[in-house]
C-alpha cells in the first residue's frame, strides 16, 4: 500500500511538472504578435502604429493570464490627407468597443478642445480649419466570460489638418412625382445653431441636425413640373447648389361620387388645416418605414385623375383612400405628435399627426377618435376606428406625397448620409 501511494505521488508530481512546464512555455511565448487587431481608421485613414498598450492575454482559455505592457511614447503619426469634412469618423478594430475608447483633441498649441468617449466623438464638429493633435485610447473590457478573451487598450497619437468645405448631397439626383427627396448638408465647421435655408421652386425644405451636418426633406407632389430644378442652400456665409431632376409618374383615373362640399365646410377645412403646412417641429420623430393606417384595399391611389359625374376633370387626388371594414382599428403610421383631433364638416373625424421635419399625416373620416391634441403617439398605436373608407394624406410642408411609397424603405425620408 505504501508503494501505491508513493506511485500516485510520483504521478501527480510528474503531471504537475508537465502542466506547469506547458503553462510556463505558453506564458513566456506570448508576445506582441498575439495581441488583438490594432488597425483603426480616422476619417478613412488608417492608424496602425500605437505608441503604447496594456493588454491582459488569456492562456488556455483563462487558466492563467499574462499582462503585456508598453508605456505610451511621444511618437506622432501624421495623416497624409487633410480632413475635408466638419467631423472625423472613427472606426474601431474588431473587438474594440466605444465604451472602452476615449479621445483627447488638442490644438497644435496644446489647448484641449474635446475630451470624451467614442460615442460623444460622433457628434463633435471641428471649430475651424487648422492643425490638430488627437490621442486615442481604444480597446475593450474584460467580459468575464470563459474561455476568456484578451482585454486592454492601444494608445494612438496623430496629427492632421482640417481643410473643410461645406457640401450638399441629395438622396437621389432624380425623383418622380409623389416621391420625397432628402438634402444633406455636411462639411460644416463650428457649432451651427441656425439651420440651413433652402430655396427651390419645388417647395419648402425642413432641416434637422444630424451627425456631421443637417438633413432636410422636400416633397415632390403629383403636379411638380418635370425637368431639372435648382436647389440653393445657404448655410452661414456659404451658398451651395444642387440640381434635382423630376420625372413624371403614371396615374389612374377615378370617378367621383357624392355632392359638392358646402362653402362653409371648405372654409372650415382651410381654417383648421392649412396652418399646419407651415407649423411643426424640426425634430425627426419617425424611424424606418411607415405603417398603413388601416387594413384594407386602396380604392383611390395617390395622384389619381378625378372625374366628376358630368365627365369633367376635377383635379387629382392628393391622398389615397382605403376601403375597409367598419370598426377596423386605425393606427399611427409613424411616431408623432397629435396636432388636431376634431370632427370637421368636410372630412368628418380628422386627425393631424406631426412626424417632424415638415412631415405630417392627415387622416380623414374616422368613426371615432381615441387620442387628444398634444398626445405623443407611437407607430402602430390605435388612434380610433374606421368607417367603410379611410383617407390618408401625407404632406412635407404644403406639398403632398404618395403615402404608399412611405410604407417601403426607399425614398428620401429613409436616406442615411
Amino acid at each position: 500500500m505504501k508503494r501505491f501511494f508513493l506511485w500516485l505521488l510520483m504521478v501527480a508530481l510528474f503531471t504537475g511538472a508537465i502542466v506547469g512546464g506547458s503553462l510556463a512555455f505558453l506564458y513566456y511565448h506570448i508576445t506582441e504578435d498575439d495581441l488583438p487587431e490594432k488597425a483603426i481608421t480616422l476619417a478613412g485613414q488608417t492608424l496602425d502604429e500605437p505608441v503604447g498598450y496594456h493588454w491582459t492575454v488569456p492562456i488556455l482559455g483563462g487558466m492563467v493570464w499574462r499582462e503585456l505592457d508598453l508605456s505610451p511614447g511621444s511618437a506622432i503619426q501624421t495623416l497624409e490627407a487633410p480632413i475635408t469634412t466638419g467631423s472625423a469618423e472613427l472606426v474601431l478594430a474588431e473587438g474594440m468597443t466605444e465604451s472602452s475608447t476615449t479621445l483627447l483633441l488638442q490644438t497644435k498649441e496644446g489647448e484641449t478642445l474635446f475630451e470624451g468617449s467614442a460615442a460623444q466623438w460622433k457628434d463633435y464638429t471641428f471649430p475651424q480649419d487648422g492643425v490638430y493633435l488627437l490621442t486615442i485610447r481604444a480597446g475593450c473590457e474584460d467580459t468575464g466570460q470563459r474561455p476568456g478573451k484578451a482585454y486592454g487598450w492601444y494608445q494612438y497619437q496623430c496629427r492632421f489638418t482640417v481643410s473643410a468645405a461645406a457640401s450638399v448631397t441629395l438622396s437621389s439626383e432624380s425623383v418622380r412625382q409623389g416621391d420625397t427627396a432628402a438634402i444633406y448638408v455636411s462639411g460644416l465647421l463650428g457649432q451651427q445653431s441656425d439651420p440651413p435655408v433652402a430655396d427651390t421652386d419645388l417647395g419648402q425644405v425642413w432641416f434637422a441636425p444630424v451627425s456631421g451636418g443637417w438633413i432636410g426633406y422636400l416633397g415632390i407632389p403629383y403636379n411638380a413640373p418635370g425637368g431639372d430644378h435648382t436647389i440653393t442652400v445657404e448655410v452661414g456665409s456659404e451658398t451651395l447648389t444642387a440640381t434635382l431632376t423630376v420625372g413624371a409618374s403614371q396615374y389612374t383615373t377615378t370617378t367621383l361620387s357624392g355632392g359638392d362640399a358646402t362653402a362653409e365646410a371648405n372654409a372650415q377645412f382651410r381654417d383648421k388645416i392649412y396652418g399646419f403646412y407651415t407649423q411643426g417641429t424640426n425634430e425627426k420623430l419617425w424611424t424606418g418605414r411607415f405603417s398603413p393606417p388601416v387594413q384594407g384595399n386602396i380604392f383611390q391611389p395617390y395622384g389619381a385623375y378625378l372625374i366628376a359625374d358630368d365627365g369633367s376633370r376635377a383635379g387629382q387626388a392628393a391622398n389615397l383612400t382605403y376601403v375597409t371594414t367598419p370598426g377596423s382599428e386605425v393606427i399611427a403610421p409613424a411616431t408623432g405628435k397629435v396636432l388636431l383631433a376634431e370632427n370637421l364638416l368636410l372630412t368628418g373625424n380628422t386627425l393631424v399627426i406631426d412626424h417632424g421635419c415638415g412631415v405630417k399625416s392627415y387622416l380623414y373620416h374616422l368613426q371615432d377618435l381615441n387620442v387628444a391634441v398634444g398626445s405623443i403617439v407611437t407607430q402602430d398605436q390605435v388612434l380610433g376606428h374606421a368607417q367603410n373608407t379611410l383617407i390618408w394624406e401625407v404632406r412635407v410642408g404644403n406639398k403632398s406625397v404618395d403615402p404608399a411609397k412611405l410604407t417601403q424603405t426607399t425614398g428620401g425620408l429613409f436616406f442615411q448620409p
